[in-house]
């Protein structure tokens, strides 16, 4: 008999926290967001309904034909999407009573980065540390590593394409063997680790992306930098959408999605060792000019004094958002160009107008002014 009791007691318990009290809140509406059309039929009631359009693969598509019809799309009980580019200011504007979501909490770890710390005044800490990292002079700085790699970058692309092909004429199969996708990844994973860590991966050269990671305990193996870089961000885009149920969600993710959870840890183990691997040049003295010198040491020498953890997360989040959204944009221009011959033509004769036929690597200071080419 208590057993029973005890069964219905657990059932009714879970019955009303799960879907009889987010539906109570749902018409309740404290916050008068019920007003704004959902995502999907779920998106009012819980945080499940975006989790849902997560791990379809495409939430980015359902959002933009959601905005078609409102410029403001509920997606989660507590979450509005806009649309409308003035919503910037007001979310992001200097003066905003915004503050971040706890999804940046969520997805932390043991210490906070730049892009996800929450608290004000210890991301204006971080900003006064890193602003002559980010400062114009100093990129500017380092735009012989940027240029080595595109020279690297055109030398893999010429030893790998297809020879121009004659109007009218189609490539065949087997002359489709470059990957732009990949290179321009390679080629931005390159060109951050010289610039943060003054470290040659070498993936332009090599023509893969296999590295070294590194246990905590001094454990060396290899992995494939971009499978464990991709396989985080997959993890965490499909799970991270219910805050309070995100680290259960993700411990019962291990288990089915073992593949995952192992490229996950070799993300953390790349960052580990690019990071000791930097810290014992460091220590022994050998000067370099890059991210992490900026991370130790003020502009006059004089130590930061961050945590070791918290530098740890600044290399992780260069070496991820870094290196990822800069050939996502590479991808995106190079599709577009060719979906739009007449905007390449214009680029070309841009270019012509200014650069030296034999000039391979073009200078920031000729590109900086010109009208199509300027951000």
């Amino acid at each position: 008999m208590y057993g029973t009791i005890l069964f219905a007691v657990t059932a009714f318990s879970l019955l009303s926290y799960f879907i009889i009290w987010p539906v109570v809140e749902y018409f309740r509406d404290p916050k008068g967001l019920r007003k704004y059309p959902n995502l999907n039929i779920l998106c009012g009631i819980t945080d499940l309904g975006f989790m849902y359009e997560a791990r379809k693969g495409f939430r980015s598509n359902a959002l933009l034909e959601a905005h078609q019809k409102s410029p403001v799309v509920r997606i989660g009980p507590n979450s509005l999407s806009y649309s409308d580019l003035s919503a910037i200011k007001d979310i992001y504007g200097h003066n905003t009573k915004c503050v971040k979501d706890v999804f940046y909490d969520t997805l932390a770890g043991t210490h906070h980065h730049l892009a996800d710390v929450r608290d004000k005044l210890d991301h204006q800490r971080k900003r006064r540390i890193l602003s002559s990292a980010y400062a114009l002079k100093n990129l500017e700085g380092w735009e012989h590593k940027v240029a080595d790699k595109t020279e690297r970058f055109i030398k893999a692309a010429e030893a790998r394409c297809t020879a121009p092909l004659k109007k009218g004429e189609q490539p065949t199969p087997e002359s489709l063997t470059f990957d732009y996708r990949a290179y321009s990844n390679f080629f931005t994973l390159d060109a951050i680790a010289d610039i943060g860590l003054s470290e040659r991966l070498g993936f332009l050269d090599q023509g893969h992306d296999l590295v070294t990671a590194e246990t905590m305990d001094g454990k060396l193996y290899q992995v494939n930098y971009r499978k464990c870089l991709h396989a985080t961000a997959k993890a965490q885009a499909g799970t991270v959408w219910a805050y309070d149920w995100y680290p259960l969600f993700f411990k019962i993710a291990k288990f089915f999605w073992r593949d995952l959870t192992k490229l996950n840890n070799g993300w953390n183990d790349i960052v580990w060792h690019r990071s000791t691997q930097r810290l014992a040049r460091y220590r022994a003295g050998e000067p370099l000019d890059d991210f992490f010198s900026a991370l130790m040491d003020d502009k006059n020498g004089n130590p930061n004094g961050m945590e070791w953890g918290e530098i740890v997360a600044e290399i992780s989040i260069m070496m991820n958002a870094g290196s990822d959204t800069t050939a996502i944009a590479m991808n995106n221009a190079m599709y577009l160009l060719l979906k739009n011959p007449a905007c390449l033509a214009k680029l070309r004769a841009e270019l012509d107008a200014v650069v030296e036929p034999n000039e391979v690597v073009i200078a920031y200071d000729t590109l900086r002014h010109l009208p199509y080419c300027a951000p």
